[in-house]
């Protein structure tokens, strides 16, 4: 690694000391640079735009949740994984919900600067 790339790192782990926005962008497929700003973060997020590559609807759970492999925590429950990413700003949470034949149907982001009580549904293709 040269020092640029060194104090490059270094610079961006005093603004993200645990989790990376190029985390959640490489789980959900989509690109985002690690230089956004955390509120800049969530609003491409929470975006309509914001369209996952890397999962569908119907894929299998095991499939789903391998895509999350970065998350700093993930639980998971008979019919949803909640995978979250924690930043100064709080824990970012995908939720995901799936059928009773462990089928991925819908996608959910939660923070607590959302104020819904299921967050802001993230489209699938």
């Amino acid at each position: 690694m040269n020092p640029f790339n060194f104090l490059t790192r270094l610079f961006l782990r005093l603004r993200y000391p645990v989790s990376l926005p190029e985390e959640i962008a490489s789980a959900l497929g989509i690109h985002l640079s690690n230089s956004v700003r955390f509120d800049e973060l969530l609003r491409q997020l929470c975006s309509p735009s914001c369209k996952p590559t890397k999962l569908a609807r119907f894929m299998p759970r095991d499939k789903a949740e391998a895509a999350f492999g970065s998350a700093r925590r993930r639980e998971r429950f008979q019919r949803n994984t909640l995978c979250s990413y924690y930043f100064t700003e709080g824990w970012l949470e995908f939720v995901l919900q799936f059928d009773d034949q462990s089928r991925l149907r819908r996608i959910y982001l939660q923070h607590k600067r959302i104020h819904s009580d299921r967050g802001i549904e993230i489209p699938l293709r």
